[in-house]
């Protein structure tokens, strides 16, 4: 019955999106036809509609859960996204045809745009989670996630993507007069942009990284469609008026709509992104092209019903002024405030569209005024607009414009392939440093350090280190490594409750993106999967047989790893641990197969080992990981 009424959400974004819509029976394209308040409109639509998206993947476990024709909505979040990104594509180019001196006022107008709500509603988030909810972060962590360095918000993903498109987008159309020659070229950079983030992985981990996991690339070509699109207008839309053109091309896409997105529901289920070895990028670039497919499909037929179907409504139109701050804040009343709350869907889903609608509506009223203040004082510093108030200064020459322009765009350009050729670099020398790593590891005897793999240790470093492992078995073909250093903090499981080994939180954890991601695409077709654990960690005894005594069984963490609140007992250590500067921790051990509790096993700073000392649910414990690499057929 549950399932049934929350069909009524659709429902009434249904009534929403075409309630007071102005209909063309004439067979003429109306005049709102993609004009920029018909385009807000659409996306304060399609923002409910992701709202619903992510409301339905937590009641279906990401769609695997049937609850209902509803679940459909658990897989259409790229098909929703994929229309702000057309909107966007569209927009610039449309922008740049029909406005004057668009690209001069570009940075001071169209930026703040949609930084400013980004930066807002990661400050608010940061505090929020500071002052609120206790979580302690240090001054560099909390700027840079107020920044938008490290995404404090996952949806903020998608404002990191659009800035940098925008990017693109004014340094080639800055240094080349041509605009065709321009548009082909950030067509270009566009696909390698998703080429990098494509090659770069799925994301699963506890922090969301930048080009990490699918949602930064399957909606991006509607960024693609709609600048082609907005380009080629003029030649597109005499054509489809042409005799029953129009409605050949609705009828099609009508058909082909909903034919291509279950053809991706299809081939995500059978395939999708979450692969490893071998077979990922092969499973990957199957989906993506399904889901390509689809996403012009949506598109064509959105738009192809905009032409003879103008949307508007007071509530919707509303909904297109907020549609920024709706998309950012939402997540938080989703999986935050009242993700854990016992209450039906159908009350949860209204207190969460409600508060986010009600959320969104004040903080646009700052940001708002925000963003005015910044694109003004932008205007006067970089003399782009008519500021009131201020005397013009005298104009200057038109080639001392263009000169200036060109080489801010060229700069920006050159910081943007530095970063495309570091991406890229990476991936190259993956395979040397790969080669090397096994040739060590055939080498290696028992108690020998070797390297595989890299992860974030030392966070005021760039980039992520190289990770040491110790040599604790070798088979004929194979090698088992344990971890050198604590790498991580943990609680066994996140509930008090009994648990094994097989349904640990912990053991989840430690076989998501955010360790399997430690290694290259060579390094991760060699690791062996044993038990179903890619990853795993020691038994008691194999903490007993392996180390001869609790001197050795002692662990340092890595900085990082402090930082991220892994306990650290500094006090037992008076001088051999304090006077060096190490972190000595805890550790989890893992139960033997199916052994049950409400404690897991661990080994002490002191380096003894206790079966039933912690609690599973008891924080900070350090995460030492242990894997099998294959070194030969």
């Amino acid at each position: 019955m549950e399932n049934t009424l929350l069909l009524l959400y659709p429902a009434a974004l249904g009534i929403l999106l075409f309630a007071g819509s102005r209909v063309s029976f004439s067979g003429k394209t109306r005049p709102e036809y993609l004009a920029p308040d018909q385009t807000r409109q659409i996306q304060g639509a399609a923002g409910i509609g992701i709202i619903l998206h992510h409301l339905t993947q937590q009641i279906t476990a990401y769609g695997y859960s049937w609850k209902g024709p509803v679940t459909l909505f658990a897989f259409a979040g790229f098909l929703l996204t994929a229309i702000f990104f057309f909107c966007s594509g569209y927009g610039l180019i449309t922008s740049l045809t029909v406005k004057p001196g668009y690209l001069r006022h570009f940075p001071a107008r169209r930026l703040p745009a949609v930084l400013i709500p980004f930066w807002s509603v990661n400050l608010l988030l940061v505090l929020l989670n500071r002052f609120a909810f206790g979580m302690h972060s240090s001054t560099g962590e909390m700027m840079r996630r107020i920044i938008g360095l490290e995404l404090v918000n996952s949806n903020g993903w998608f404002i990191v993507e659009i800035v940098i498109l925008y990017l693109l987008f004014y340094v080639l159309f800055r240094l080349i007069p041509n605009r065709d020659a321009a548009l082909a070229c950030l067509c270009a950079a566009v696909i390698l942009l998703m080429r990098s983030a494509f090659f770069r992985g799925h994301d699963t981990g506890e922090n969301i990284h930048w080009f990490r996991g699918e949602w930064w690339y399957n909606s991006t070509p509607a960024f693609l469609f709609g600048a082609l699109y907005a380009r080629l207008r003029g030649k597109i839309d005499p054509w489809i008026a042409r005799g029953d053109h129009y409605k050949a091309l609705l009828g099609a896409s009508a058909l082909l709509c909903p034919v291509s997105f279950f053809l991706s529901i299809r081939v995500l289920l059978r395939y999708g992104y979450y692969e490893t070895g071998i077979a990922a990028a092969r499973y990957a670039l199957i989906t993506l092209i399904a889901q390509t497919s689809a996403v012009f499909f949506f598109c064509a037929l959105v738009f192809l019903l905009n032409m003879r179907i103008a949307v508007g409504n007071r509530p919707l139109r509303y909904l297109g002024s907020i549609r920024m701050e709706l998309f950012l804040v939402h997540n938080f009343f989703v999986s935050g405030v009242f993700g854990a709350a016992r209450m039906s869907s159908f009350l949860r889903w209204l207190l969460v569209i409600g508060c986010s609608i009600l959320c969104a509506a004040v903080l646009s009223l700052p940001i708002r005024h925000l963003t005015g203040a910044v694109t003004r004082c932008l205007d006067r510093l970089i003399g782009t607009g008519d500021a009131p108030g201020v005397r013009k200064a005298a104009p200057k020459p038109a080639h001392l414009h263009r000169n200036a322009g060109r080489i801010a765009a060229a700069a920006v350009l050159a910081g943007i392939l530095a970063f495309l050729l570091l991406t890229f670099a990476r991936y190259l020398l993956s395979g040397a440093e790969y080669r090397q790593e096994q040739e060590a590891l055939r080498r290696a005897g028992i108690g020998d350090e070797v390297q595989w793999g890299r992860f974030e240790t030392n966070l005021t470093r760039p980039g992520k280190e190289r990770l040491t492992w110790i040599v604790i078995g070798k088979e004929k073909g194979k090698i088992r490594l344990l971890s050198r250093y604590g790498i991580a903090g943990s609680s066994y499981n996140r509930k008090h409750e009994a648990v094994t080994w097989e349904n640990a939180d912990l053991r989840a954890y430690l076989n998501s993106q955010r360790f399997t991601g430690m290694f290259s695409r060579y390094e991760a077709a060699d690791v062996l999967t044993v038990n179903g654990d890619q990853i795993t960690l020691m038994t008691v005894q194999d903490a007993l047989a392996l180390f001869p005594g609790d001197r050795e069984r002692e662990l340092a963490v890595t900085v990082a790893a402090e930082q991220a609140g892994t306990n650290v007992n500094r006090a037992s250590k008076t001088n051999y641990w304090d006077m060096k500067g190490y972190r000595s921790s805890w550790w989890w051990l893992r139960q033997e197969k199916g052994e049950q509790s409400v404690c897991a096993p661990i080994v002490t700073a002191d380096g003894s080992v206790l079966s039933d000392e912690k609690a599973v649910n008891k924080p900070g414990g350090a995460i030492r990981p242990v894997i099998w690499v294959k070194t030969g057929p």
